[in-house]
């Protein structure tokens, strides 16, 4: 009986299915990646392991079957993917992306007028006169980031004190927040809100007395971060380093502006207290 001829084509093939396979399952798995598309693509992740599993099989039934011609060049469809992935990288920051800004109301399913709005005709209303900002900024940067607990009336929205009016966001709560208070802006002004960011300043879109605490937002993939968050009042901005990470809080106030001939409410928080704060590892997520 004559030995079956091994296939080194289909060899090739079923390796390529294997690893990229094998890869996809472990970026789901481990998390790691969310560092490249939304939550919202891991089914499709996992069919496309599937997907490779059963060319797997099938590639299996012609492992031994003779083939005259071997051609591998079609493999690097897979195999490049795989070692671009394996390659070590880390998160993107600030300087590595457009500075378009991207306003709250993407989170809450509005109208995103905001982030595309002319400038010149932003119209803010006066910010709450009942506090001052600090003098300065605080010089200790703290060891963690504050915890979020509530003692107060708690909700099923974590870091809301109903009875002492206050918010605080955490790093995970950030999108859900701004989606809660562009939702529901009227329902929270006046409330105390603290939250974590990187300093995020556009001349061509914020006033001088403007910044913005600020999170990367991820839409669909890694190509389209853009930062996003609340606009926030404070009259030493030009003290104030770019992409620095900060822990702001102060009060929530509804500004209003004017965009093509129709006015807007925009919740903006008129800042009190600003403190260094340590990076947040990882982006946000629209939904």
């Amino acid at each position: 009986m004559r030995a079956r001829a091994f296939n080194p084509q289909i060899f090739l093939e079923l390796l390529c299915y294997c690893l990229f396979g094998r890869l996809m399952l472990y970026l789901v798995n481990s998390g790691k990646y969310l560092s490249y598309v939304t939550p919202r693509m891991k089914p499709y992740l996992y069919f496309t392991a599937a997907v490779m599993l059963i060319w797997v099989c099938v590639s299996l039934f012609r492992l031994f079957r003779p083939q005259h011609i071997v051609r591998s060049s079609h493999c690097f469809v897979l195999a490049l993917p795989v070692l671009l992935l394996l390659l070590p990288h880390s998160s993107l920051n600030t300087s590595d992306f457009s500075s378009n800004y991207i306003g709250g109301n993407t989170f809450s399913g509005k109208n995103d007028s905001a982030g595309a709005a002319d400038p010149s005709g932003v119209q803010n209303a006066a910010p709450p006169t009942d506090t001052e900002p600090s003098a300065s900024i605080d010089s200790t940067v703290p060891d963690t980031q504050a915890d979020v607990t509530d003692q107060g009336a708690l909700t099923y929205l974590p870091g809301l004190d109903t009875a002492n009016k206050k918010i605080t966001v955490s790093d995970d709560s950030f999108g859900m927040w701004l989606s809660e208070i562009y939702l529901n802006m009227e329902k929270y002004e006046g409330y105390t809100i603290t939250m974590t960011g990187f300093i995020f300043k556009d001349p061509e879109l914020l006033d001088e007395d403007e910044f913005v605490p600020a999170r990367l937002m991820m839409s669909c993939c890694v190509a389209d971060l853009a930062p996003t968050g609340l606009i926030c009042k404070y009259d030493k901005v030009s003290e104030l380093e770019n992409d620095s990470w900060v822990t702001v809080e102060g009060t929530l106030f509804i500004a209003e502006y004017e965009y093509e001939g129709q006015k807007y409410n925009d919740p903006q928080i008129q800042a009190v207290k600003i403190t260094p704060a340590q990076e947040v590892e990882g982006y946000v997520y629209s939904y």
